[in-house]
């Protein structure tokens, strides 16, 4: 699956650019993210925005993100949305007191549900 450099969301394959980035999409974030780790889903919401915020809630404890654009058609509005956050399978625990602090805290809404 492809990915945008410069948001780091993963799309589906028959996407070639980003449409919020308006860039091509790459195969690999090797300069970005860390490859030789499996990364586990650890959430999933509904909004971009949400996505965004947990992304930078993520990235700001220096913790690898990756943020999955599942969308059918993600130039087109989908009420059937879903944006899959994963993290590196040893940085799983961190993730997700973060995000469960970022509810507690109001940062992020009840519409996302943890995945594991």
């Amino acid at each position: 699956m492809p990915f945008c450099p410069n948001c780091h969301y993963e799309y589906e394959a028959s996407v070639k650019a980003c449409p919020e980035c308006k860039i091509d999409l790459v195969e690999k974030l090797d300069d970005v993210v860390p490859t030789d780790e499996d990364f586990v889903e650890v959430y999933a919401t509904g909004t971009r925005l949400e996505a965004d915020v947990i992304r930078g809630i993520l990235e700001e404890e220096k913790l690898p993100v990756l943020v999955r654009d599942t969308r059918i058609f993600p130039v087109l509005p989908d009420w059937r949305a879903e944006f899959v956050i994963a993290v590196p399978a040893a940085q799983e625990a961190a993730a997700k007191k973060l995000l469960e602090e970022a509810r507690a805290d109001g940062a992020l809404g009840g519409e996302g549900k943890f995945l594991r």
